[in-house]
């Protein structure tokens, strides 16, 4: 009797023991095999038998009040504990992130998940390097979660697996190979916040078509596409296009034909008049179903009136000011046209959506008249506060609103235009009669744009606001890339706080002098009053 009494003393202590056992195998080592569920079956039943034989032990226990209060406690933790687990179960299955920065760094762009999100093949993201960044893992990652069936991307260690580096033909670390299929390209690796800005317009030429190229006519005083002090220079735009995948060239009409390779021609700031031949030129290339880009600001005669009259372009002879409270908000000036308003075309749509601004220094409006043919869309539309001014003598003129001779606004500063033509006219030049196809049945078109000013696309301009998203969208419009119309990836704001030596001597002085001899000033004459 007294050896089963004392076998059930032990029972307890040996159950908790025994189901001590199962979960250390069953979380830590063999899995949650047959051996330790059978464990926890064993503890448990020992457990059970021993509740059984001290019931009169185990309801005095059970009707302690510091038990009640403990099992409350118990049962609050438990709660607790369970509720954490069911959240992060909930947030494994549904991610979902809140970008709190205040240009939304930490979430890709629209251009990128359109971008991503439509890949027409799998892509593969290589990054090679001997210290992996875990933020670029972080930003390669948004990527993947994009499209996980056709984005993926891995770290490669050169001096571990070099003959898949070589296949790569990676030379040295810190490289990341794009490729899609049998088309590779290579990039350095660029700081994690870059990566987007570096890594999306690689993404789009590797999964996309060939170089496009644009061709910007210059010989009649034209923005120049280098960098030159002092003057105009569309090089960041340059830049930009050939990240977006164009090859930008100059191009002097005079001096040769409008090569068959242009998938685009760019007039921007003449000021001077082209040659009638040079029109011409222009003319017979919208004919055949060229894409032809003008930017002309105000108060400049470019000759072009033979092209304009046959799109039904009217040019303003007027310069826009704006005087609406935005623009004094912004401190911009009365020279500045500011839009918020955009006209319903897919160049605009992007700007329109994400509400994004666009500014434009000394700008003219345009007008158009309906031709045969030819459908015109509004882009850019200015403030009912804005009007054209006519006066010749701003200089020694009041910029007032004079009715009698000033276009009210809002006007247009910019519109897309449109000709179909039969494909078997804008392929004569480039196919024999015997190798069209039923496609011949099928229309093109001619694609014009034209923009009552050329500084909003400058060096210095193109990265305020929506600028750049305008100048590039209008370009991919022209040239038929729709999946490359958005706005681009943002960059990081510069918050660098610039001191001079005299600032510094001063916060030196304010924080080690000043500051505390205030302190010990308040201090007393605080205790002073309550001596």
């Amino acid at each position: 009797m007294k050896n089963g009494q004392a076998l059930a003393d032990w029972t307890g202590i040996v159950g908790i023991g025994v189901m001590a056992i199962g979960l250390v195998l069953g979380s830590a080592l063999t899995g949650w095999t047959a051996v330790p569920l059978s464990l926890l079956a064993v503890g448990l039943a020992l457990l059970l038998v021993w509740g059984i034989t001290h019931r009169q032990e185990v309801a005095t226990f059970l009707g302690l009040r510091s038990t009640q209060t403990n099992a409350n406690i118990l049962v609050s933790v438990a709660a607790m504990v369970v509720i954490l687990v069911l959240v992060n179960v909930v947030a494994v299955r549904y991610d979902a992130r809140l970008d709190l920065t205040e240009g939304g760094l930490f979430t890709l762009s629209p251009q990128t998940q359109q971008l991503v999100q439509g890949l027409p093949r799998p892509v593969k993201v290589w990054v090679v390097t001997t210290a992996p960044d875990p933020n670029l893992r972080e930003q390669l990652e948004r990527y993947r979660r994009l499209n996980p069936s056709r984005f993926q991307f891995e770290f490669v260690d050169p001096n571990r697996n070099p003959l898949l580096a070589q296949r790569l033909q990676v030379t040295q670390s810190n490289t990341l190979v794009v490729e899609a299929g049998d088309s590779r390209q290579q990039l350095p690796q660029p700081p994690a916040p870059d990566l987007e800005s570096n890594l999306t317009p690689v993404l789009a030429k590797v999964v996309n078509r060939g170089e496009a190229v644009a061709y910007f006519i210059q010989g009649h005083g034209e923005v120049a596409l280098e960098a030159r002090e002092g003057l105009l220079s569309f090089a960041q735009a340059a830049a930009a296009l050939q990240r977006e995948g164009y090859r930008t060239q100059p191009l002097n009409l005079v001096q040769a034909e409008i090569p068959a390779d242009a998938d685009v021609l760019v007039l921007a700031g003449p000021q001077r008049p082209l040659f009638p031949g040079e029109v011409e030129k222009l003319q017979d290339y919208l004919a055949e179903g060229g894409r032809l880009l003008l930017l002309i600001g105000p108060r400049v005669e470019a000759g072009l009136d033979p092209l304009l009259e046959e799109w039904g372009v009217v040019l303003a002879d007027d310069i826009v000011v704006e005087a609406s409270s935005v623009s004094q908000l912004l401190g911009t000036g009365p020279a500045v046209a500011l839009v918020t308003s955009y006209g319903d075309h897919p160049i605009t749509a992007p700007l329109a959506a994400q509400r994004l601004m666009t500014l434009f220094p000394l700008a003219r409006s345009v007008e158009t008249e309906a031709r045969e043919g030819i459908q015109a869309t509004p882009l850019l539309r200015t403030s009912p506060q804005s009007w054209g001014e006519t006066s010749t003598d701003l200089e020694n003129t009041p910029v007032q609103f004079d009715p009698n001779s000033d276009k009210p606004g809002p006007l247009t500063l910019g519109v897309a235009l449109t000709r179909r033509l039969e494909s078997d006219q804008a392929g004569d030049a480039e196919q024999d009669s015997e190798a069209k196809t039923e496609q011949d049945s099928e229309t093109q078109e001619a694609r014009f744009v034209v923009i009552g000013n050329v500084n909003f696309a400058v060096n210095g301009n193109l990265q305020q606001q929506g600028n750049r998203d305008l100048f590039l969208n209008t370009l991919n419009w022209l040239t038929e890339q729709t999946d490359q119309i958005s706005i681009r990836p943002k960059s990081i704001t510069n918050r660098r706080l610039t001191l001079t030596g005299r600032d510094l001597n001063l916060l030196v002085l304010g924080s080690t002098v000043i500051l505390p001899l205030l302190a010990l000033g308040s201090g007393a004459v605080l205790w002073w009053q309550r001596r």
